[in-house]
């Protein structure tokens, strides 16, 4: 299949899904007043949670081309022992001291002296020398340890790995002492499993419903029973980007880490062995999203929905260009929108209802020329709606209600309807005639 035929079947497996959930979206939101909006949002079990959940079913888009190699280190351990001792010193004989003459007369002779020099007895030698072992990687621990903590010391900030209870700290210790693949320093793959391994204790890999990491990373049993657990697999995606390599093994585990549930990678091209998509839903993840996830630059689907993440979006965002698909409603995100987020340009989906987001609408939202599908329900964003969302020439669907949004619909905004914005649902008190710009509000 060529290039060409690729971009243009997923824009259309895109475009039919969010044509879906559109439709989904727009009859799950009308006649609910803003307190209940909020009381569903909480819930996390109703209508909207549902159609929400099943809006990024997509059919297949081949937009792209999939890439991965999975390399596989093996273990071995071997020690170098030189051993040596010191000469042994010869040992000195001592001549017997002359015994006194007998005297001329009678008198018995006298009881001779003790010798004051006794026979010496031979030194014992020195220990034997030993170098420290030699591993794998042609260094010792100590060197393997420092040279490692160097590299990813440019990933994460050091001071964090002084931090027994970071992330980070709790990654590099992975990294050095418990996982079994015994990367080097400087190894392909060393990176992109510790970006891994940060983002699993980041967001509390060890209470996730699946795919925890083994509870002893040492015991085939536990590791074996630990996989055999985990049944996430990248399933949405997989319809996208057929050819990636994927499994569900438990996070942490000794096998590549794109074999590890809700991860694929690459099978091929440049990227090859590079993560492609991570993809959790319900999989009740918690804590923050770490900013080391700019490591994975080459990441086209980003999906964490229905959690309980927590934190703000990390400015690092911007960093994942590649991004056709960026999801995580149904969390607990709070704090403003970082400017970083509208230099993705390659978006076509970005769904962000449902948290705690505060702040306004940029106006640099127009930048994101590919987007198709634009949800930002349910939080607590003020200020006018910009005109610069009219400036997006394929977008599909618009969801701004159960915010605070004030003003008028911009005229930009309702040009662009009744193609190719097909759903455009705000709040009530925003001024926007139906249906010939808005498709229906929610009373507020």
């Amino acid at each position: 299949m060529t290039a060409s035929t690729t971009a243009g079947a997923i824009l259309i497996a895109l475009s039919i899904s969010f044509a879906v959930v559109a439709s989904a979206k727009h009859h799950g939101v009308v006649n609910r007043p803003k307190g209940h909006i909020r009381k569903r949002k909480r819930s996390g079990d109703n209508e909207a949670t549902r159609m929400a959940a099943d809006k990024r079913r997509v059919h297949h888009d081949p937009a792209g081309e999939d890439h991965m190699v999975i390399q596989n280190e093996e273990i071995e351990f071997w020690t170098r022992l030189l051993q040596g001792s010191m000469p042994v010193p010869v040992p000195t004989t001592i001549r017997p001291q002359p015994s006194t003459p007998r005297p001329t007369n009678s008198l018995p002779p006298p009881t001779p002296r003790p010798n004051s020099n006794p026979e010496p007895t031979n030194r014992p030698s020195r220990p034997p020398m030993t170098e420290p072992p030699i591993n794998s990687c042609g260094l010792t621990s100590a060197e393997r340890e420092s040279q490692i903590i160097d590299e990813l010391s440019a990933v994460s900030f050091s001071a964090l790995f002084d931090e027994t209870d970071s992330p980070q700290s709790q990654a590099l210790e992975w990294i050095l002492n418990k996982d079994s693949a015994f990367l080097c320093p400087g190894a392909s793959g060393l990176v992109q499993r510790y970006t891994l391994g940060v983002f699993y204790y980041s967001t509390e890999g060890d209470s996730w419903n699946e795919c925890n990491a083994p509870g002893d990373f040492f015991s085939e049993t536990s590791i074996a029973g630990a996989n055999s657990a985990c049944t996430l697999t990248t399933t949405n995606a997989t319809q996208i980007f057929p050819n990636d390599i994927r499994g569900s093994n438990a996070w942490l585990s000794p096998s590549d880490e794109c074999t590890w549930g809700g991860v694929s990678c690459y099978s091929s091209g440049e990227s090859a062995g590079r993560v492609n998509v991570v993809e959790f839903e319900e999989n009740l993840l918690r804590g923050t999203l770490p900013s080391e996830v700019e490591q994975l630059s080459d990441m086209r689907f980003f999906a964490l929905e229905r959690g309980g993440m927590g934190g703000t979006i990390p400015a690092s965002i911007g960093n994942l260009r590649s991004l056709l698909l960026l999801d995580f409603d149904f969390n607990r995100l709070s704090g403003t929108l970082p400017s970083s987020l509208w230099s993705l340009t390659s978006l076509r989906q970005l769904d962000l209802n449902d948290n705690n987001l505060l702040g306004t609408l940029s106006s640099e939202i127009g930048n994101l020329g590919q987007l198709r599908f634009f949800q930002i329900d349910n939080n607590y964003l003020t200020g006018g709606i910009p005109e610069q969302l009219g400036g997006i020439p394929r977008i599909s669907l618009i969801g701004l209600s159960g915010n605070d949004f004030e003003g008028v619909m911009p005229e930009e905004v309702c040009d662009l309807r009744p193609s190719p914005l097909q759903t455009l649902v705000v709040d009530c008190d925003i001024e926007c005639s139906i249906p010939q710009c808005c498709t229906s509000c929610v009373p507020v």
